[in-house]
C-alpha cells in the first residue's frame, strides 16, 4: 500500500533533486525542494499543513544534514517529523550519528526506486510518526555492503 505524502526534500544536488521528483510524484506525494539546510527548516517550519516525512542528504552548504535535525529538533512545530538520510556517505561513523540523532531510515544512493518508495512507506504510512517502525527494520547493514558491492 502506497501512502501519498506531503515530503520536503533537503539536497544541494539539482540533477538528485530532480530524481527525487520524479520517483515521488507519480506516487501522488506532494513534493518540496530546499537545497540547504537553513532552507529546510524554514520550510518546515512554514509549510502547511506540515511535511510528514524529510528526505535529506548529509553533505549540504550552510547546514549539513545533522546540523539540520538539531535545529528541527528544537523547535515544536517540526520535532516530530521523521527524517531519512538519502546519502552516499557509508561511513559506518554517519550511520551511528544518524541512528543516534533519531533517524526513521538510512538510504545509500544510488537506489533502487522501488526501495525508496517502500522505505518511503515504512515510515509515512503509520498512524503517527512514534509509531514508525523501529529502526532496526528500516536502517540497515545490508545497506552499507550494497554500497560497497
Amino acid at each position: 500500500m502506497v501512502t501519498v505524502a506531503r515530503i520536503l526534500i533537503g539536497e544541494d544536488n539539482v540533477a538528485n533533486c530532480e530524481l527525487l521528483k520524479k520517483i515521488l510524484s507519480p506516487q501522488g506525494h506532494r513534493v518540496f525542494i530546499a537545497h540547504n539546510g537553513r532552507d529546510v527548516v524554514e520550510m518546515a517550519k512554514r509549510l502547511q499543513p506540515p511535511p510528514q516525512l524529510l528526505l535529506l542528504d548529509i553533505m549540504m552548504p550552510i547546514m549539513d544534514g545533522f546540523q539540520t535535525i538539531a535545529e528541527l529538533q528544537r523547535d515544536w512545530r517540526t520535532k516530530s517529523i521523521p527524517v531519512m538520510m538519502v546519502t552516499s556517505s557509508s561511513k559506518t561513523a554517519d550511520v551511528l550519528r544518524s541512528k543516534a540523532a533519531g533517524v526513521a531510515g538510512y538510504i545509500l544512493k544510488p537506489y533502487e526506486p522501488k526501495v525508496l518508495l517502500e522505505r518511503i512507506d515504512q515510515i509515512v504510512g503509520k498512524e503517527a510518526p512514534e509509531k514508525a517502525q523501529p529502526l532496526s527494520k528500516t536502517f540497515s547493514a545490508s545497506d552499507l555492503l550494497e554500497a560497497e558491492e
